[in-house]
């Protein structure tokens, strides 16, 4: 059996999740109670015909929806749950997981990287756990134990000491996946990927999987595996969309997205975006927004929930422009808003990350 890691989806053609051809089936809450259905989240159907009409088996419950000319009868096919404004749930047919029959027109695109292209971005579980001392907390008392917690402490950075070079040193060391060193006969270097599957496998060895843990555990990877398919799926669309977490030994995590749209010929060169976001036990949650274009102009919109920190940004605006001049570089805006960033603001919780829901089982 081969083994596909994230570089490999640059082999896949990732499925639109909106076409004409897509259908929606409506479902009332009190049935999504019962699927226990997410929003967000990405579950498994069987299909089956009827008269013409296409039915689909989600655990006990049935939905129908038009017939689809590429569906068969015992098709896996997977839908997208989304809570609708209304308390409603609407369940998106996205494509077909497994085709049954000779017919297939292409092979299913394996279950792990389907629910890793469809999962929504964010690093919720990843934030906590790379808290200063949390992970090294969840090592088991195994022999090794002090070794594993060493190799921990040594990925952890100083925000007191923090220099551009350490910075990028630590970027580039996770633009590229364990996958791809192995693939091209290069040692795989520790990276937070590498230090959770440790860490999860030491809990498994000494039968330590606490219920909590080991879940927090699975969703932080798979924040992790997500944002490495993603990443390389827009790669391969000419665009930049890259995210990671960056974990200090004194201060709490940083998640930073850098974000580039591809350029098109005889248009102007899309600006380098970069988004950085922090749950910060001391400063609060704060998020920066920073525009690159021209190599030259920056333009920063910051956003913090602690007024004093709001203004405190506000006074040091000018201090900043001159480090900013001194790098050859041009402050366009600064804008600081004591409020949190509008996009980040959810009406209802965040999708519990996790393995989509095969109703075989």
């Amino acid at each position: 059996m081969a083994i596909l890691g994230p570089e490999g989806v640059n082999a896949i053609s990732r499925v639109a999740p909106i076409h004409l051809e897509m259908r929606t089936a409506y479902v009332e809450a009190p049935v999504a109670r019962q699927l226990g259905l997410h929003d967000g989240q990405v579950v498994q159907a069987t299909a089956t015909v009827v008269n013409q009409q296409l039915k689909l088996a989600l655990n006990e419950h049935i939905f129908n929806l038009p017939l689809q000319p590429y569906i068969k009868e015992g098709d896996l096919v997977q839908l997208r749950a989304q809570l609708l404004p209304a308390g409603k749930w609407a369940l998106q047919l996205l494509h077909t997981g497994n085709f049954a029959g000779p017919e297939a027109p292409q092979a299913a695109i394996p279950t792990r990287l389907n629910t890793l292209l469809f999962q929504p971005g964010g690093f919720a579980s990843l934030l906590t756990l790379l808290r200063p001392g949390v992970l090294e907390s969840l090592v088991p008392p195994v022999q090794d134990a002090g070794e594993l917690k060493k190799r921990i402490t040594a990925q952890r950075l100083s925000m007191g000491s923090l220099q551009a070079q350490t910075l990028k040193r630590f970027v580039l060391g996770h633009s590229k996946t364990s996958e791809a060193s192995l693939a091209e006969g290069e040692p795989v270097a520790d990276n937070t990927k590498v230090l959770l599957r440790l860490l999860m496998a030491e809990r498994a060895r000494v039968e330590e999987d606490s219920g909590d843990t080991q879940e927090s555990l699975h969703h932080a990877l798979d924040e992790v595996e997500a944002a490495q398919v993603q990443s390389a799926q827009n790669l391969r669309k000419g665009e930049l969309n890259f995210a990671l977490v960056i974990p200090f030994r004194d201060a709490d995590p940083v998640a930073l997205h850098f974000e580039q749209k591809g350029n098109k010929p005889g248009q102007p060169k899309n600006p380098l975006v970069v988004n950085m976001h922090t749950q910060s036990r001391v400063l609060g949650e704060v998020w920066l927004k920073t525009t690159i274009s021209n190599n030259a102009q920056v333009d920063l919109t910051m956003w913090a929930l602690n007024k004093d920190v709001a203004d405190l940004a506000k006074f040091n605006a000018s201090e900043l422009t001159d480090e900013l001049e001194s790098a050859g570089l041009r402050m366009g805006s600064f804008q600081v808003y004591n409020a949190p960033r509008p996009e980040a603001l959810e009406d209802h919780p965040p999708t519990e990350h996790g393995s989509l829901v095969d109703t075989r089982a």
